[in-house]
């Protein structure tokens, strides 16, 4: 099938839900401080308070997700401009131990009492974000990009819906980097943030004969497979001093069911691939 375009009522609203929902928390988490709230914010008594630089950056991906669904292509790129610069400047103050220094910049410029240092899972998360979201506008449409902008979606969900499962199940698999844990707030923001990623590639997309984008096989697989790889960096970060053997039982139906969707799925999309070539 042709590629369609699609800009109905379904399409606008998930992508303004999903993305009011993450700059709302965002925007919620900025705001406590100056409202007198409590500064952290989190369900769980183990999570640690979501920094002020990542609620900012989830606050800035969130208002670009709207963008999208009401078709302000300047303000998504603008916003996600904004947020891979920060991104950047945390992965460069990361590798040459300068930071935080934009961190302490932004904690005092929103009053920020207290405030913890960002994760690095979270700091990965808005730069595949900010990535996702400026290949979302470029001039040109084309299917591989399209797909492109749904992997790192699916990506940013699992490492997500990793570190929500960590929360539910008491196994820290939030946790990449020690004593920097990504908070409760962070793993909802980047599940409902890779969702919205993933659905913005349904705007313009090759349909299969089921009426399923083409690129839908191949995202399930990279979505499952990142499961599994972000609990297996969650262990080797911490040596597995914090894991116990009922910890990995809790968390081995998760693994084994991804791991045979990643499988499967990866086997659809290469049986899919080998198809479109036949028919060229």
């Amino acid at each position: 099938m042709r590629n369609q375009y699609r800009v109905g009522p379904v399409y606008r609203a998930s992508l303004i839900v999903s993305g009011g929902m993450c700059a709302g928390l965002g925007i919620a988490i900025l705001a406590a401080p100056a409202l007198r709230r409590i500064a952290n914010m989190e369900v769980f008594p183990a999570s640690a308070a979501t920094p002020p630089v990542a609620a900012l950056g989830f606050a800035a991906c969130g208002l670009a997700l709207i963008a999208i669904g009401l078709w302000f292509p300047r303000v998504t790129s603008v916003l996600a401009g904004v947020t891979l610069s920060m991104a950047v400047v945390l992965v460069a103050e990361q590798v040459f131990g300068t930071g935080p220094r934009l961190e302490t910049l932004i904690a005092a410029n929103l009053r920020a009492g207290s405030w913890n240092a960002i994760a690095p899972n979270t700091v990965v998360v808005l730069l595949l974000s900010a990535a996702a979201l400026l290949l979302r506008h470029t001039p040109r449409w084309f299917k591989s990009r399209l797909g492109a902008i749904a992997v790192l979606g699916s990506i940013i969900f699992a490492i997500g819906i990793v570190g929500t499962m960590g929360y539910l199940t008491e196994v820290p698999t939030y946790v990449w980097q020690w004593r920097a844990p990504m908070s409760f707030l962070s793993t909802i923001c980047a599940s409902i943030l890779g969702l919205g990623i993933v659905m913005s590639a349904c705007r313009y997309s090759e349909l299969d004969e089921a009426g399923i984008p083409r690129w839908f096989s191949l995202v399930t697989s990279t979505g499952a497979l990142s499961i599994n790889v972000a609990a297996a960096v969650a262990y080797v970060a911490q040596d597995g001093l914090t894991w116990t053997q009922s910890s990995v039982i809790r968390l081995m139906p998760m693994l084994v069911a991804n791991g045979i969707l990643s499988v499967v799925a990866a086997r659809q999309a290469r049986q899919q691939t080998l198809a479109e070539r036949a028919g060229l």
